[in-house]
């Protein structure tokens, strides 16, 4: 079983500490992903748990052993990197082939090993081609190739398709989870790309100036963000904020701004009632997806109406990206191209305020 658990990590460089006490307890075959901006420690964290990095304080473990001073060959891991790393004087069969030559594998187990990755990763009829030969896809998947013949317990990789155009990480992000479906190990992925990991994960950790911010399913930390950092770098586009202050009339509580105020269902305001002081200002928070335009939608379960102009439209195919400014906010919805829309007109939205967020100002915590 490739259990990977962190307890109480911490990586510094002479005096700056990169990351800080992060404990992760990754089951066996899952697929979790590392995700954070430039910085925060994430490529860092994953040098860890291959051994390319000495552990400052806490315990690593893979499977049920301690692997703090374990050296990288005897972890049972494999480490795909951004930048592929093919040997460029030999063909995809000896690239593939390397580590197992490197370990001695008999040359008739090795044969077996690179059919079977030429098969998986979809270049049959490749083995004798060299590098250059290869399209950008084919050496990323070659990489991956190379790093699952060892049958690792554990498969890291950091920002493998970074390197790729548009189109063709969509397709290697499929194929990976493919791949992953028929892994018997568990994968530890670094991205920036906040898309790419939502879309692969079975778990994602968001980090941020080497803090852990949030650890669950993609699900958990769209719909349910921890603070405003989770709210903010998950999503594309990203989560509308607004100052805010919540106000009480008797056992009512309204979200106010500077341009609109949306009445609480009661089941949100009992979450919230304990935690904030009268006049206390907050950030309020809406996904562009969660803003509709009144005359075209029915979804908003409980409606909050507001009015606009309409400042920039960004057409998406199916969709528009629209900027919607009030006296004194701006923010982004989502609409349909069924909606008739026009520059500088005044549209009349509707929030739904069963899909609010509201965050402490000092700490981001989210209320609720």
């Amino acid at each position: 079983m490739a259990q990977v658990k962190l307890e109480h990590i911490r990586k510094s460089y002479d005096k700056t500490l990169i990351v800080k006490d992060l404990s992760l307890d990754i089951p066996h075959h899952e697929f979790l992903s590392l995700v954070g901006p430039s910085g925060c420690g994430k490529s860092t964290t994953l040098r860890m748990i291959a051994g390319l990095e000495e552990i400052t304080e806490g315990k690593l473990y893979i499977g049920e052993k301690l692997v703090n001073n374990v050296p990288p060959k005897e972890r049972n891991i494999a480490m795909v990197f951004q930048s592929y790393a093919l040997f460029p004087h030999m063909n995809v069969a000896a690239n593939i082939a390397f580590g197992l030559k490197i370990k001695k594998v008999p040359e008739e187990e090795r044969k077996k090993k690179i059919e079977w990755a030429l098969e998986l990763m979809d270049l049959n009829g490749l083995g004798e081609r060299m590098p250059k030969e290869l399209s950008g896809g084919q050496r990323q998947r070659v990489a991956v190739g190379r790093a699952l013949v060892l049958e690792p317990q554990v498969l890291l990789m950091d920002e493998p398709l970074s390197n790729l155009d548009a189109k063709l990480r969509l397709k290697m992000r499929t194929e990976l989870k493919r791949i992953h479906k028929n892994l018997n190990a568990t994968v530890i992925y670094v991205t920036h790309d906040q898309v790419e990991a939502m879309t692969l994960s079975d778990k994602i950790a968001i980090m941020n100036k080497g803090d852990l911010m949030q650890y669950g399913t993609p699900h958990e930390v769209y719909n349910r963000p921890a603070n405003k950092f989770v709210a903010g770098f998950i999503g594309s586009s990203p989560m509308n904020f607004m100052k805010c202050t919540v106000k009480s009339e008797g056992e009512k509580f309204f979200i106010v701004t500077d341009s609109f105020s949306i009445p609480l269902p009661s089941d949100m305001a009992d979450k919230i009632k304990n935690r904030f002081h009268d006049d206390e200002k907050l950030d309020f928070g809406i996904r562009p997806e969660d803003i509709y335009a009144k005359n075209y939608s029915q979804k908003a379960k409980i409606p909050a109406e507001i009015k606009g102009r309409i400042d920039v439209i960004e057409p998406l195919g199916s969709e528009n990206l629209v900027t919607v400014m009030t006296e004194k906010n701006e923010f982004k919805v989502r609409l349909g191209t069924e909606t008739d829309i026009k520059l500088d007109e005044i549209i009349e939205l509707v929030f739904d305020v069963n899909k609010m967020h509201l965050f402490k100002i000092d700490t981001g915590e989210a209320l609720f």
